[in-house]
C-alpha cells in the first residue's frame, strides 16, 4: 500500500513538473527579450478536458494566475483539492479526484477554476461502468418498505399501447434515459413503479420479444444505478386478464367460467416466469407486482367485487407461485399482490389477510388512491362538477370537493393499517394523484389544494405504513389548461415542473413517521 501511494505522489508531482514547464516554455516564447521572466497577468488553466476510465483516479490540473486560484466541482464523484500557489509562474495545482463508475452510463462533470475576477472550466469525463445488480436478499417486505417511500410513477410508457419499441413514446413523447431517473432521485424520489405491458409484446408463441425485455431491463437498470427501489407490473396490457380474466366480454359484463380461469393462470404463469428467469440476480431494490387494477372498470364491474375476489386470489397465488419457483433472489423477493379493484373498501373486506397467498415476510399489498375523482381527474374532471380546491382551509365560492377530504383520507388509510401493515403485510399505494390546473378563478388556493392533497397523501399513508407512488404521464401541457395535469417530472428536460405537488410530497415525507 506504501509503495503504491509513493508512486502516485512521484507521478502526480512528475505532471506538475511537466505542466509547469510547458507554462515556462510559453514564457520564454513570448518573453521581453531580456531572458526574464514575463509578469503573470491572466488565468490559464492546463489541461482544459480529462477523461478518466470506469475505475476512477487522480490528476492535477495547474492553473497560472496572478492570485491564488480557487476550484469548485459540479458533482459529488469527482472531487478537488486546492494546493498552495507556488513558484515565479505563480502555479496553482488543483487535484481531481473521481470515483469508480459503477453506472452503465458515461458521466461527465464539470470543474469551474476562478482566480480574482476571472475563471475557467475544466470538462471530466469517465467511462461507463457495468452494473452489477446481484447480491443476496436478507431484508425481508417490512424492512425494504420503510426505506422507499416516496414513490414514484414512470407513467404512460412502458405499459403503453403500440408496436414494438415505439410503444414507450405513444402514450407521451420521450424515451426513458438515466438523466431522467437521475432527476427523479434528486427530485427526492426512493422508489418508481414502472407500469409495463408484456402480453402484447409475445409472439404467437407466447414468448416476450427480446428487444422489448433488454429494453424494460435497461430501464429498470437506470433505477439499480442510482441506488432506487423498483416496482415492476404486468400493467393493464390490452385487459388480457385484469378484464379478460374477470368478464368474457369487455363490453358487457359477463361472469368467467373454469376454463377461461384456467387458462388465464397458464399464461400468468408463463409470462411471470419469463420475467422472473430474466431477473432473478436482482436484488431486493426489484419488488414484482402481479397485476395493476383487475376488475377495475366501473361500468363493467361495479357491484361484483365480492364475488371476483376469489378469481383474483387465485390469480395472486399463481403469480406467486411463478416467480418463486425459477429460484435464485427470486425465491426471497418481495411480491406485491393487488386487492380488489385496487379499491381500498374491497380490499379490506373482500380480501383480508388470510386469503393473501402467503404469511407475512415477503409480501405486499396493492392499493389505488383517486378520492375525490372530481379532483384527482378519474371522473366528472372538468366543466360545472369538477373539484379544483381541497381541504378545509382551501375552499373558494365553488368547485370545493364535497367529500373525500382529510378526515375520509385517514379514515381509509387506517384501514389499511388494521387489515395489511400491523399484520405485517406493507401496503403500496401503487398510483394517486391530483390535478395540476390553470384556472380562471383562485389560482393560489387551487395551488396550495393540490400541494396539500399530496402533503396530506403521504404524511397520512408513512404513519400507517404505506408507500404512496405519485401518478405521473408526462403531460407538461396539460399544466397550463383548465383541464390540469398531475406531471410532476418535466422529463424532456430532466427537472421538476408540478412544483406544488413536489413540495406537497416533501412536506408530507418530512411530516410523517414510520410506524414500524
Amino acid at each position: 500500500m506504501y509503495m503504491k501511494t509513493k508512486t502516485k505522489k512521484i507521478l502526480m508531482l512528475m505532471v506538475a513538473f511537466l505542466a509547469t514547464t510547458a507554462f515556462a516554455a510559453c514564457s520564454d516564447n513570448d518573453g521581453d527579450g531580456g531572458g526574464g521572466t514575463v509578469p503573470v497577468s491572466k488565468l490559464t488553466v492546463r489541461p482544459t478536458t480529462i477523461s478518466f476510465d470506469a475505475l476512477g483516479g487522480e490528476t492535477v490540473i495547474n492553473a497560472q494566475a496572478p492570485v491564488q486560484a480557487t476550484a469548485t466541482s459540479s458533482a459529488d464523484w469527482c472531487t478537488v483539492t486546492v494546493g498552495e500557489q507556488y513558484g515565479d509562474l505563480k502555479i496553482t495545482p488543483v487535484t481531481v479526484t473521481v470515483s469508480a463508475n459503477t453506472s452503465t452510463y458515461e458521466r461527465t462533470a464539470t470543474v469551474v477554476i476562478t482566480a480574482g475576477s476571472e475563471s475557467e472550466t475544466v470538462t471530466i469525463t469517465q467511462k461507463e461502468g457495468s452494473v452489477d445488480p446481484s447480491g443476496t436478499i436478507t431484508k425481508d417486505a417490512q424492512a425494504i418498505a420503510k426505506d422507499m417511500y416516496p414513490g414514484w410513477n414512470l407513467g404512460n410508457t412502458l405499459e403503453a399501447t403500440g408496436s414494438g419499441l415505439d410503444a414507450e413514446t405513444s402514450w407521451q413523447p420521450t424515451l426513458t434515459t438515466q438523466q431522467i431517473i437521475d432527476a427523479v432521485k434528486a427530485a427526492g424520489f426512493k422508489s418508481v413503479r414502472i407500469p409495463c405491458s408484456w402480453d402484447i409484446h409475445s409472439d404467437s408463441n407466447g414468448e416476450i420479444d427480446a428487444q422489448w425485455m433488454a429494453r424494460v431491463k435497461q430501464v429498470v437498470n437506470y433505477c439499480i444505478n442510482d441506488g432506487i427501489y423498483v416496482v415492476l407490473n404486468d400493467h393493464w396490457d390490452n385487459g388480457w386478464i385484469e378484464v379478460l380474466g374477470f368478464s368474457k366480454s369487455s363490453s358487457s359484463y359477463q361472469a368467467v367460467d373454469e376454463a377461461t380461469i384456467t387458462s388465464k393462470i397458464t399464461r400468468l404463469k408463463d409470462l411471470w416466469t419469463q420475467i422472473a428467469n430474466e431477473f432473478k440476480d436482482y436484488d431486493e431494490h426489484l419488488l414484482f407486482a402481479g397485476l395493476n387494477e383487475p376488475f377495475q372498470e366501473y361500468s363493467l364491474f361495479s357491484g361484483h367485487h365480492e364475488e371476483l375476489t376469489p378469481i383474483l386470489c387465485r390469480y395472486n397465488q399463481a403469480f406467486v407461485e411463478a416467480v418463486r419457483a425459477t429460484g435464485g433472489n427470486n425465491a426471497q423477493r418481495t411480491l406485491v399482490v393487488q386487492g380488489p379493484s385496487t379499491n381500498i373498501n374491497s380490499s379490506v373486506n373482500y380480501m383480508t389477510a388470510d386469503k393473501l397467498p402467503e404469511t407475512a415476510g415477503r409480501l405486499m399489498v396493492e392499493v389505488h388512491y383517486y378520492d375525490p375523482g372530481q379532483f384527482c381527474g378519474t371522473f366528472d374532471a372538468s366543466g360545472d362538477n369538477a373539484f379544483y380546491f381541497w381541504g378545509a382551509a382551501n375552499h373558494s365560492t365553488d368547485h370545493n370537493a364535497t367529500y373525500g377530504e382529510e378526515a375520509y383520507m385517514l379514515s381509509q388509510f387506517g384501514l389499511l393499517k388494521t387489515a395489511y401493515t400491523s399484520l405485517g403485510y406493507p401496503v403500496i399505494i401503487g398510483e394517486y394523484a391530483a390535478l395540476q390546473r390553470t384556472i380562471s378563478g383562485d389560482q393560489n388556493k387551487h395551488n396550495a389544494s393540490v400541494k396539500y392533497f399530496y402533503q396530506c397523501v403521504n404524511e397520512y399513508a408513512t404513519n400507517n405504513g404505506i408507500i404512496a407512488f405519485a401518478w405521473d404521464t408526462n403531460d407538461t401541457n396539460g399544466l397550463n389548461s383548465e383541464g390540469g395535469s398531475s406531471t410532476i417530472i418535466d422529463r424532456a428536460n430532466s427537472a421538476v415542473v408540478g412544483n406544488n405537488a413536489m413540495e406537497g410530497v416533501k412536506a408530507g415525507v418530512a411530516a410523517g413517521k414510520w410506524p414500524f
